[in-house]
């Protein structure tokens, strides 16, 4: 049998709820945790609290019992369930189900399990998870709660960091053809990028750098270095860096990292490739900000989206030897 009807029904009608009690929810394109639905603080805004929305759908029927498992490793402070159920004679209900009501159902194998039928359904147990006004007040208290993380995710296309690379070398050779360029590492490039452009500064954040690399192109314009995995800022930031290779589109990974960030992060983008614009272009829409780091109009740019950017030339002439006042 199909479920999948069913669970676009439970979803769009907790979706109606939701909206009933005036809820701001965004729909991820990503299902990572759960993430059916976030239910966020301000869509507007750079840091925002956000709850993790699983939806769940089931037909109830007599002599017939159901279920519904949710994996331990889901569980967090921020984490709700929500339980719709029609029965033959199409009378819906919801129910709502917090992490801490999680932990009290039966638990195997990794997995806690809720079982029911048409009878269970009626008891106290349900008749308290049922979604109404009290739970909703309960689940706004449960938004204030959420901590906000004070955190700056800069996001690098790998291929075209190794096309900007080499981009810089070859407009500043044109400048200073005398100049002997350095071939710098990547704790050298993402510091001088962090320089210029992170206009979230802050003392003892954390900034979480993500370089994503094609399985087919290597980063050779940059040096190798045995201290990749971060490093602390002048400001006391401690920055952690990530190296990922995909066989996918760099693009699709690195949107993908975006959509799972930024209803949490400060993202700084190192991308410009037209596949971006469309995407970007709906991030803007809905009141997402992000800031670019991109080739400007004369070297080449491809995306034009309205949001703040920043010319990669300058870092990266920092990064191979230049000093500002030759940039």
């Amino acid at each position: 049998m199909d479920s999948k009807p069913l669970e676009e029904q439970a979803e769009n009608h907790l979706k109606s709820q939701l909206l009933r009690f005036d809820f701001k929810i965004a729909k991820p394109s990503f299902d990572k945790l759960g993430s059916d639905l976030l239910i966020v603080d301000s869509i507007k805004s750079d840091k925002t609290r956000f709850l993790i929305i699983q939806s769940k759908g089931r037909t109830l029927t007599k002599n017939r019992s159901s279920n519904i498992q949710i994996p331990k490793k889901y569980l967090a402070d921020n984490f709700v369930v929500f339980l719709y159920t029609i029965d033959e004679e199409k009378n819906e209900s919801l129910f709502m189900f917090t992490s801490a009501d999680i932990e009290s159902w039966n638990y195997n194998k990794g997995k806690f399990t809720l079982s029911f039928n048409s009878d269970k359904i009626s008891s106290y147990y349900f008749s308290e998870k049922l979604f109404d006004n009290r739970l909703a007040k309960k689940l706004k208290e449960a938004l204030i709660k959420v901590k906000v993380k004070n955190y700056t995710s800069v996001i690098i296309d790998a291929i075209f960091l190794e096309r900007a690379i080499n981009k810089t070398i070859s407009v500043y050779s044109g400048i200073w053809p005398k100049k002997k360029f350095i071939k710098p590492n990547l704790n050298t490039v993402l510091k001088d990028i962090l320089d210029f452009y992170d206009h979230y500064q802050g003392i003892k954040k954390i900034v979480n750098c993500y370089v994503i690399q094609s399985e087919h192109f290597d980063l050779n314009s940059l040096s190798s270095s045995t201290s990749e995995s971060g490093f602390i800022t002048k400001t006391g930031n401690q920055v952690n860096v990530f190296k990922s290779k995909t066989k996918n589109i760099v693009a699709f990974e690195v949107l993908e990292q975006i959509d799972r960030l930024i209803n949490n992060d400060n993202i700084i983008l190192v991308a410009d490739d037209s596949a971006y614009e469309v995407p970007l272009e709906g991030f803007k829409e809905n009141g997402l900000d992000i800031i670019m780091i991109l080739f400007n109009e004369y070297q080449g740019r491809e995306i034009y989206v309205d949001f703040k950017w920043g010319d990669i030339i300058y870092p990266l002439g920092i990064s191979i030897g230049l000093e500002r006042h030759e940039l």
